[in-house]
């Protein structure tokens, strides 16, 4: 299980992803120079995002599935093309309406990249490794959105913000040169032929992948309302340039790192570190909401709820993901469909929503985040006490 082409292709997997990563945030220090050019409001530039993250969202139920049937790697190099043609088009337009158009056939193909992102560890490794896998992986994948938003802000003030798809460009085609020459397949070869109804009627039917699936597109969501929000709310609201909203921006991020280690030590019960996750989410909503309906905004009242929620996010998504693939490695790439697709279709959902509500506190925010966590929490509830009547009969 622990060969060194595993390792190998868990690192070319953090690049693929790092790509969509990337593109969803990277922008986000240069909103009002995005609004000023093209001659709209800040709020409505967030719908670059919802369009990206809803598309990013809905095409993995598609590759999920195809994967399972002809291979990940063919499924790989296509998304990888439509995202570099959407990129060309995104960097040239001048219309609000065909960037956001572009961004939604972005995600279109950068979907793969989270579809894979669940499929290819469940190829690889199971039980403890899995889980301790997924922390590996998403750690690495937490560096892309730290560092994107420095980039982004470096690149807008030194040239403008298409310089930032520029960027995205040239790194997807380095990528996708790598997974071209080196990548092999790892779609297990005695996989039983089933129809997509039936993959789709297994997984649903199974009440926890269901309870972990709304636990982790609550847990995204809480994070994409965030960033979606914190770039007028810092920008816009606090008056902070760029690149001060840019170096803010990246401070809760490794918050979910931290996270996403502590869910992988392998000497922790597993519904131990899954309490520890909720609670973390639920009362940093409340935290967020709280000084919004007081009145209150500056830089502390928004990154320390909001580091308390990428904490607990981090190690959600590890120890969630790791919950709902395992009992499936014959529906590996369908199962991580549903995941990665709900999970971003969710907070997509949601980031549009937060476009439409008023950006003038962060009452809003808070509430969309409170909400989020009251979800994880009534998620766990009916798996924690499983978990415990595990135990009692052990």
């Amino acid at each position: 299980m622990k060969r060194h082409k595993n390792v190998s292709l868990l690192l070319m997997l953090v690049l693929l992803v790092a790509v969509g990563q990337m593109a969803q945030t990277i922008y986000i220090p240069a909103i009002a120079d995005m609004a000023r050019e093209l001659n709209v409001r800040e709020g409505a530039v967030q719908s670059v995002m919802a369009a990206y993250l809803l598309t990013y969202g809905v095409s993995q139920l598609f590759y999920g599935p195809i994967s399972d049937r002809v291979g990940r790697r063919p499924v790989i190099l296509i998304g990888m093309t439509i995202f570099m043609l959407a990129t060309i088009v995104a960097m040239t337009t001048h219309s609000l309406t065909m960037l956001i158009a572009a961004s939604a056939i972005q995600g279109m193909g950068t979907g793969v990249g989270g579809v894979m992102a669940r499929t290819l560890p469940r190829d690889l490794y199971e039980g403890t490794q899995l889980r301790h896998a997924n922390s590996l992986l998403n750690m690495g994948i937490l560096v892309s959105p730290l560092l994107a938003p420095l980039i982004g802000g470096m690149l807008d003030t030194v040239w403008s913000w298409r310089a930032c798809y520029g960027f995205l460009l040239g790194l997807c085609v380095i990528v996708t040169f790598s997974m071209a020459r080196w990548m092999p397949e790892t779609r297990p070869q005695n996989a039983p032929p089933t129809r997509l109804v039936t993959r789709y009627k297994t997984l649903f039917g199974n009440s926890a992948f269901t309870c972990y699936l709304l636990m982790l597109i609550g847990g995204l969501a809480g994070i994409a309302v965030f960033e979606a929000c914190s770039g007028v709310l810092l920008g816009a609201g606090l008056g902070l340039s760029s690149m001060v909203v840019s170096i803010l921006f990246i401070l809760p991020i490794p918050a979910a790192f931290f996270g996403a280690w502590f869910a992988g030590r392998q000497n922790k019960r597993f519904s131990s570190l899954m309490w520890q996750s909720v609670i973390s989410c639920l009362l940093a909503g409340v935290m967020m909401w709280i000084p919004g309906l007081l009145g209150v905004m500056n830089v502390w009242t928004l990154l320390v709820p909001a580091a308390l929620f990428f904490f607990g996010a981090g190690m959600l998504f590890p120890l969630a993901t790791s919950g709902a693939m395992e009992p499936f490695p014959f529906l590996a790439g369908t199962a991580g469909a549903l995941v990665g697709g709900l999970q971003n279709i969710g907070s997509g959902a949601l980031a549009w929503l937060s476009a439409m509500l008023p950006q003038n506190g962060q009452s809003s925010l808070g509430l969309l985040m409170t909400l989020m966590g009251l979800l994880i929490l009534l998620c766990w509830l009916p798996l924690a006490s499983r978990f415990n009547q595990h135990q009692q009969t052990i």
